[in-house]
């Protein structure tokens, strides 16, 4: 029917509005699959261990570790989203910008540093409890290493929450105006710009710091550290043939600690590699920041449901129809994270 009616030139122009109508279709279902996927299963981690604090009758460090993860990880894939569809839908060519824009990008930074900075205290209060120390400055750290963890993940919130309340004050002025680069054009994106009383460069330059570079100087030492101690340890137990289930344990927990370093490390990468395209010009599209975010939750809560033998139980349960073991109704006080 079309081909009766328009020119060759047209029917083309047709054909390509169509194929890029229905590639766009199957992107965002695909999206929106992985944003139900990452958000259900982080879901499903807070609740369960919330639930376990609950019935344990008190606040249990790793416990808590998981909380933050999960949840930072619930805003911040639910945010990307956010911000993708509505850039997706010309927000940024309305007249004035929206408060809703810029409280989505508050929660995406604030959800992100808070994830960030969890899994690098989960690192370092897995090292801690594992590795020994012969320095008593040390050894006092180790037996107190629970408090401290729990008031440095509520500093972090704290933190998460005041830097970057600027966001709010984001708004356009006349510089901010990009001129379209095509006839075609159907509007001017213009780009929202902090007030002039903010120093952008410094501004930009800490909470970058914060979000990215602190955390893996908090990480990786931490994790290598723990990682050489328990590879020794599980070493010298099978070369002895003794507690080969526990050693087993050990090895899980380094592998495990590694992958969620990895899966960090991956995702600001890929983060760094799409803002550094953008700032060089290219047209990648911000679908791999998206799917860059949407790796990190889906992997890191996936992770922990690994690691911990309550959530393992609990999801086995949830699958399967039956009920947990009797397990799964200790202290997480008594696991350390794995085995």
């Amino acid at each position: 029917g079309i081909g009766c009616i328009l020119p060759p030139q047209e029917l083309e122009k047709e054909d390509y509005i169509i194929v890029s109508h229905t590639s766009f279709g199957f992107t965002l279902y695909g999206i929106a699959v992985l944003v139900v996927i990452g958000v259900l299963w982080n879901t499903f981690n807070l609740i369960t261990t919330m639930f376990q604090q609950w019935k344990a009758g008190g606040v249990q460090t790793v416990g808590l570790i998981i909380s933050t993860i999960s949840l930072g990880n619930v805003f911040l894939h639910l945010s990307t989203f956010g911000i993708v569809a509505t850039m997706w839908g010309g927000m940024l060519c309305w007249d004035a910008l929206p408060m809703f824009f810029c409280a989505m990008l508050y929660v995406w930074l604030s959800s992100s540093c808070l994830s960030f900075w969890s899994i690098a205290w989960l690192s370092v209060l897995y090292c801690v409890k594992v590795v020994n120390f012969t320095s008593e400055l040390f050894a006092k750290i180790k037996t107190n290493i629970s408090p401290i963890i729990n008031v440095a993940l509520a500093v972090t919130f704290l933190n998460s929450c005041v830097m970057f309340a600027p966001f709010f004050s984001l708004n356009y002025r006349n510089e901010s105006y990009v001129t379209p680069v095509t006839k075609n054009t159907t509007c001017v994106i213009k780009t929202p710009l902090f007030p002039t009383w903010i120093n952008l460069n410094l501004y930009v330059l800490v909470f970058i710091c914060y979000l990215a570079p602190l955390p893996v100087m908090v990480m990786v030492p931490s994790s290598i550290r723990l990682v050489v101690h328990l590879c020794k340890h599980t070493l010298q137990m099978r070369k002895n043939k003794t507690d080969v289930q526990s050693a087993d344990s050990y090895l899980l927990v380094c592998k495990l600690t590694v992958a969620l370093v990895g899966v960090y490390i991956t995702t600001l990468t890929t983060i760094s590699l799409f803002y550094v395209s953008k700032l060089y010009g290219s047209d990648i599209s911000i679908n791999s920041l998206l799917l860059g975010y949407s790796f990190y939750c889906i992997a890191s809560g996936v992770l922990l449901t690994i690691s911990n033998k309550t959530l393992r139980e609990k999801l086995w349960a949830l699958f399967c129809g039956t009920k947990a073991s009797n397990a799964s109704s200790k202290s997480l006080s008594g696991e350390t994270g794995a085995a």
